[in-house]
């Protein structure tokens, strides 16, 4: 009995530090990243890099912490993006969020802005090249032009956005691995909870 008592305790506060470890400051601005439409027409080259220094074109800065948002709008003339990589060069100290006017809303972190270098991807919409007889098909296509913002990002990092990189997914050998071990757990207190009663 003694064990399972230590047992769940340790997977408590095991359950409590990772949360913890995770938490955004109260007291700060977390980053956004979005992805919305946009008027002008600037070829996209599939890649941008942001200096995050009020002397960018677009950038503006406040008590060390800047917002961009492109100054023109990129459009593509051929193909369709489904997924942006915003890679940040340091970290930023507070959690990622989506941007409230984003037309991509699913956001996947794959190294957190504690991190040395924070990645995270934006996905969920579609943009299509401009198409004067196209029709929108859900809210989160775009056609034509877009423009990409950040804000809450720390002033002096450098900001890659980067259009159509796989979005990474768990390997399939870490979920067998999760799953065995909660199977596992999961029998032996039924097994404990027979021999009891």
């Amino acid at each position: 009995m003694k064990r399972t008592i230590y047992a769940v305790a340790f997977l408590s506060m095991a359950i409590l530090l990772v949360c913890l470890a995770g938490s955004a400051k109260a007291d700060t601005v977390d980053p956004a990243i979005g992805v919305r439409g946009g008027t002008g027409t600037t070829g996209w080259s599939g890649s941008i890099s942001i200096f995050f220094d009020p002397t960018t074109a677009g950038v503006t800065c406040s008590d060390g912490t800047c917002s961009y948002t492109s100054p023109e709008s990129f459009a593509i003339s051929e193909g369709t993006i489904t997924d942006f990589e915003y890679a940040f060069s340091q970290s930023q100290n507070t959690g990622f969020s989506v941007a409230a006017d984003s037309v991509f809303n699913i956001l996947t972190i794959v190294s957190d802005v504690n991190t040395d270098n924070p990645i995270a991807f934006l996905s969920g919409g579609t943009i299509l090249p401009p198409c004067e007889a196209c029709e929108v098909f859900t809210p989160n296509t775009i056609v034509g032009d877009f423009v990409l913002e950040a804000s809450g990002v720390v002033q002096g990092t450098t900001g890659t956005f980067t259009s159509n990189v796989p979005v990474p997914t768990p390997e399939p050998g870490t979920i067998i691995l999760l799953t065995s071990g909660l199977g596992a757990m999961g029998l032996r207190r039924l097994r404990r909870n027979k021999a009891a009663a």
